[in-house]
C-alpha cells in the first residue's frame, strides 16, 4: 500500500505549480482526477507532471459543467485549484459552499501574489514573479539580474502546496474536518531564498557582491573549471584542509603563495587566483584530474547534463527511474518518486492521460446515465 493510497484529489489547475504538487501526490499513491479544459493540449512537460491520473474534460463555466465538478468534489478528499496566467480561478466556488456538501474536504488554492494587496489581480506569470521577488538576483553571469529557465516560484509553490495539504489531512485525522489551505507563487519564490535578510540584519552581513554572482562561482576552490577535453569540473573544497589538498594536487603551491591565497591579500587577487587555476585545469582532461583528485582526497564532481543523469550509476542505484509507454510520447524514461519511507514501496504510476480520456467513466461513477453523458457532450459541456 502506498503512502497516500485512498486519498482522492481533484486537480483544477492551469499553470505549473499545481501539476508539480499533484505529480508528487500521484507518486505517493493518491488518486488524482484532473479537470482539463475542453480542447486543451499537452506540453512535453505535461508528459511528466501529469502522469498517474485520470482526465475529465469539462467546461466549468457552463452551469451543467460546474454542477458536475461540484458533484466530483463532493466525493474527494482534496481539491486543488490554481490561479491562471489571467489571474482568474477557473473554478471559483468558495470553500464555504463546497464544505457544506463535504465537511472533510481539504481545499488548497495556489495564487500568484496572495489573496489581498495591490497585486492581488496582477498576472501570475512565473518569470514576472521571479523577477519581482528576487530570484533573478541570486546568481548571474554578469552584474545585475539573470534570467533563469527553472520555474522557481512554481516549484516552490507546488512543494508548499504538498506540505499544506499533508498538514491539513493530518489535522483532519484528529478533528474529522477539512480546511482551506493557500499558498502562492510569491511564497514559492521566497522559499528558495532561505538566507534572505534586510540590509539592517543583526549579523551585519553585506549585500551580495558581484563576485558572489560570478557564473562559475566566486570561491577559487569551490567553483567550476573547464578541463582540456571540454568537460567541466566543480571543486568542493570549502575547508582549509581540502583547499591545501587541491593546491598540491594541481601543483600550484608557489603561485597561490605569491597571490596571497588564504591570507587577507586573497581578496585583492581573487580574480588572478581564479584565472591561474583556470589555466592549470585546462592542461589535463577530466579523467586525468579525477584520477589525481581521488588519490589526493580532493572533493570534486563532473558537471553533467540533465540527459546524462538518467544513466548515472547512483541514480540507477536509488531506483527512481520509471519507464513509460506514453500514448503521446511513446517509450520514455522519467524520474520517479524522490522520497522514500521505510516499509513503503512506490507504485509504478500510469503515463499522462489524453485530454478527457476518462470523461465517460468518471461521469458514470458520479451517477450520470449514458443518455445524460451524451447530452452533455452534445451541448459542449464535456468532451
Amino acid at each position: 500500500m502506498s503512502l497516500l493510497s485512498g486519498i482522492k484529489l481533484v486537480d483544477i489547475t492551469d499553470g505549473l505549480a499545481g501539476p508539480i504538487a499533484t505529480q508528487v501526490m500521484a507518486d505517493y499513491g493518491a488518486e488524482i482526477v484532473r479537470v482539463d479544459r475542453i480542447g486543451a493540449t499537452r506540453s512535453a512537460s505535461d508528459l511528466v507532471r501529469l502522469r498517474g491520473r485520470r482526465s475529465i474534460a469539462v467546461d466549468v463555466t457552463a452551469a451543467e459543467g460546474r454542477n458536475l465538478v461540484e458533484r466530483l468534489v463532493a466525493t474527494a478528499d482534496v481539491l486543488l485549484v490554481e490561479t491562471g496566467l489571467d489571474a482568474k480561478l477557473r473554478f471559483d466556488v468558495p470553500y464555504a459552499t463546497l464544505s457544506q456538501a463535504n465537511p472533510r474536504l481539504v481545499y488548497c488554492r495556489i495564487t500568484g501574489h496572495g489573496d489581498e494587496g495591490p497585486l492581488v489581480d496582477a498576472s501570475s506569470h512565473d518569470h514576472l514573479i521571479a523577477a519581482r521577488y528576487g530570484v533573478y538576483n541570486q546568481v548571474g553571469f554578469r552584474e545585475g539580474p539573470t534570467y533563469l529557465t527553472a520555474n522557481v516560484p512554481s516549484l516552490g509553490a507546488g512543494l508548499l502546496a504538498v506540505q499544506g495539504i499533508g498538514s491539513a489531512l493530518y489535522v483532519r485525522e484528529r478533528t474529522g474536518r477539512g480546511q482551506e489551505v493557500s499558498t502562492s507563487l510569491l511564497a514559492g519564490a521566497l522559499a528558495f531564498q532561505p538566507g534572505i535578510m534586510t540590509a539592517s540584519n543583526p549579523l551585519g552581513a553585506p549585500p551580495p557582491s558581484a563576485l558572489n554572482r560570478m557564473p562559475m562561482g566566486g570561491q577559487p576552490f569551490y567553483s567550476l573549471y573547464e578541463c582540456a577535453d571540454g568537460e567541466w569540473l566543480h571543486f568542493g573544497c570549502l575547508s582549509p584542509a581540502f583547499q591545501d589538498n587541491a593546491i598540491d594536487a594541481v601543483n600550484l603551491r608557489t603561485e597561490m603563495s605569491k597571490l596571497g591565497f588564504g591570507t587577507p591579500q586573497q581578496a585583492d587577487n581573487v580574480m588572478r587566483i581564479i584565472e591561474t587555476i583556470k589555466d592549470r585545469m585546462k592542461t589535463r582532461t577530466f579523467a586525468e584530474w579525477a584520477s589525481t583528485f581521488e588519490k589526493a582526497d580532493v572533493p570534486y564532481a563532473r558537471s553533467q547534463w540533465t540527459e546524462e543523469i538518467m544513466d548515472d550509476p547512483q541514480v540507477a542505484h536509488e531506483g527512481i527511474i520509471q519507464r513509460f509507454d506514453d500514448p503521446t510520447g511513446g517509450s520514455m524514461e522519467q524520474m520517479g518518486a524522490v522520497a522514500t519511507l521505510d516499509g513503503e514501496e512506490w507504485q509504478h504510476v500510469s503515463p499522462s492521460p489524453l485530454i478527457g480520456q476518462d470523461t465517460d467513466s468518471i461521469a458514470s461513477e458520479l451517477g450520470y446515465t449514458a443518455e445524460q453523458i451524451e447530452a452533455l457532450r452534445r451541448d459542449g459541456v464535456i468532451a
